[in-house]
């Protein structure tokens, strides 16, 4: 195995499929920690050809290379293999042995783990879904009760653009506010006058009234006079003062 991965050579396309073979199947087998333990045990790991080696095959982590790996554990110890500290303890037998019995727990519940994982995610994603739809349900509902109550209560709603121009248009004109203001302050000071100027016309026309009732009421009583007195003439009946003024 030295001698295959310290040759370098231009190689032909058949012998680049038999090395990409090779590569695939060893990289494989690290994901065994009995074998880790058997190359730790012949000296391989101290060798720094065989180190370089290692890094070289980091490439089977890439998507286009990893997709034909039956064991992808096998990379997950790829990495730790470019530690020191990990070749130099996987020497150790119950290391490895401690290393083998994660290994098979962890193949014997990842599928019901992942089963369970993939059963809540398809559950979050149909109540969501469920749940877009009643949202998308109500709103033509919601929007027939809004105009219904517009048309019973014969207001209009402002729609959210025509409310944020008219916001838009009273903040930016704060002059014609206080103009607004001022207008509706003389209107209302106008409008507590009117009344006064009502009771003082009313008052007015009531003095008239008055002074006309008057007027009448005496030229009624002259009238009156004047009829009884040429009455009284006329019957003989006038005082002896007013007959001598008639003689003379």
């Amino acid at each position: 195995m030295a001698k295959m991965y310290g040759k370098a050579a231009i190689e032909s396309e058949e012998q680049q499929k038999r090395r990409w073979q090779i590569e695939l199947e060893f990289v494989q087998c690290l994901s065994n920690p009995n074998y880790l333990n058997f190359l730790a045990q012949r000296g391989y790991f101290k060798d720094p050809s065989f180190i370089n080696y290692l890094k070289y095959l980091q490439y089977w982590k890439e998507p286009d290379y990893a997709k034909y790996l039956m064991y992808p554990m096998c990379l997950y110890f790829l990495d730790l293999l470019q530690y020191e500290h990990f070749r130099r303890e996987i020497v150790n037998n119950q290391c490895c042995k401690f290393i083998d019995d994660q290994a098979i727990l962890q193949w014997q519940h990842y599928t019901r783990k992942r089963i369970k994982l993939i059963n809540s995610v398809q559950e979050n994603a149909a109540a969501a879904a469920v749940a877009q739809q009643q949202q998308q349900q109500q709103q033509p509902n919601q929007q027939q009760q809004q105009q219904q109550q517009q048309q019973s209560n014969g207001g209009s709603i402002m729609a959210p653009n025509e409310a944020s121009t008219v916001t838009g248009t009273e903040a930016a004109n704060p002059q014609q506010q206080a103009n607004l203001q001022n207008g509706d302050s003389s209107c209302s000071t106008q409008a507590s006058q009117q009344p006064q100027q009502q009771q003082q016309q009313q008052q007015q026309l009531t003095q008239r009234e008055s002074t006309q009732a008057q007027t009448q009421g005496s030229t009624v009583s002259q009238q009156q006079q004047t009829q009884q007195q040429q009455q009284q003439q006329i019957n003989g009946l006038a005082p002896s003062g007013t007959i001598k003024l008639e003689l003379n």
